[in-house]
């Protein structure tokens, strides 16, 4: 079996003679001689070209499952390790700021509760942070069908995403298969149809106190909503290709089974899970909601300042795998270290959450709302530094 091959070109300049009486795949007459940095033969007009060629059987110690030892050789080890350094040091921080904002808060909670005597002292005292929203935090928002199809489309790219990294970074999806990864994160996508169904009309039970009705106009809009917004992408774009009469334009037939797929494999998958989310218990609230929505105050800050603040961390977490694969897929290499890269996803996870907590609180906590600000700027501020300066 053949573990590998070189090639080795050079210029020959061939007897023409000899090539008359000379069979197809034959032995070439005499011994030929190659140097690769000569050229032996000078290209003319009006002269014939002759190529040939010839296979040598070199024994070797490499064993069949190590063929593609040569090619996944795993580049910039030390550069993907200082990155998940890095990393973990955002989310060490993070961690650090959520703590004290838990202590901070339920710590001037609990004394303030405890100053109070009696149930008069406790109608005239002015609340503040949870205590001030808690009435209205569990109110549904204006429109519920599209949040709980973003949430379930959500854990099914998630579930999706999680379930191709783990086991290609255990070896199942090798590059020695084409199209093993995309037909693996395909496959995972239809099957995990089932859990985006109940999660839908999970959440839309709990947001209706646990009313069935409506569940499956919900798993149907899971079903469809975002697979058609994407097949509707692939369309366009392969029309285009098709227009141009391009060898990279995806052909009719697997148009045929991409739609036999999606409507026979992964829309019976969700009504499936979001039948089953019927019959299981539903997220009961721990406290009312009041009748009349408490008054939202005006933000203090533009909401660009937010979203660069939260979008800087997540993205110091994976810029370095990032730019691995986008080289990877411009370069045309092989990139097979889906170890690192479900390490930094986990870690994405968890920057994520952590600054959404860290957003909430400041929101949440009005009358502090400036020592938050200057404490979540300064951390930012410090990450920013730390991952640009050694990076």
């Amino acid at each position: 079996m053949v573990v590998g091959f070189e090639v080795q070109p050079c210029s020959v300049n061939h007897d023409i003679g000899l090539l008359k009486y000379a069979k197809p795949y034959a032995k070439y007459p005499k011994p030929i001689k190659c140097d690769p940095l000569s050229v032996a033969m000078a290209v003319k007009e009006g002269r014939y070209v002759t190529y040939s060629y010839e296979v040598s059987f070199v024994l070797s110690d490499i064993k069949w499952p190590s063929r593609w030892d040569a090619y996944l050789k795993m580049e910039g080890a030390k550069v993907h390790w200082f990155s998940i350094l890095n990393s973990l040091m955002v989310i060490m921080f993070l961690a650090g700021v959520v703590l004290v904002i838990f202590l901070r808060t339920i710590r001037r909670d609990l004394a303030r509760y405890e100053e109070l005597d009696e149930a008069q002292n406790q109608m005239n005292e002015e609340l503040s942070g949870w205590k001030l929203v808690v009435s209205d935090v569990f109110r549904p928002p204006d429109h519920p069908e599209l949040l709980c199809v973003m949430v379930a489309d959500g854990c099914r790219i998630l579930g999706m995403a999680v379930a191709t990294i783990f086991f290609a970074a255990l070896g199942f999806m090798s590059p020695a298969s084409r199209g093993a990864l995309i037909s693996g994160m395909l496959m995972f996508y239809l099957l995990l149809g089932v859990l985006a169904g109940y999660v839908a009309v999970w959440l839309q039970r709990t947001l209706d106190a646990g009313s069935p009705r409506g569940w499956f106009s919900a798993a149907s809009r899971v079903a469809c909503l975002f697979p058609g917004v994407s097949f509707l992408i692939l369309t366009i774009l392969n029309s285009l290709l098709w227009a141009s009469q391009s060898t990279g334009a995806i052909p009719f037939t697997t148009f045929i089974v991409l739609i036999l797929l999606w409507f026979c494999i992964s829309v019976p998958l969700t009504l499936t899970g979001g039948f089953v989310a019927t019959k299981a218990p539903y997220l009961e609230y721990p406290v009312r909601t009041n009748q009349i929505p408490r008054e939202i105050p005006t933000p203090r800050f533009p909401s660009w300042i937010l979203v660069l603040g939260a979008g800087t961390l997540p993205f110091g977490t994976l810029f370095i795998e990032l730019f691995f694969i986008m080289s990877s897929i411009w370069l045309g290499r092989v990139y097979y270290v889906f170890g690192f890269l479900f390490v930094v996803l986990i870690l994405l996870v968890l920057v994520c959450a952590e600054v959404s907590l860290v957003l909430t609180y400041m929101h949440l906590c009005v009358e502090d709302w400036k020592w938050w600000w200057k404490s979540f700027f300064r951390f930012w501020l410090g990450c920013v530094i730390y991952l640009f300066v050694f990076d």
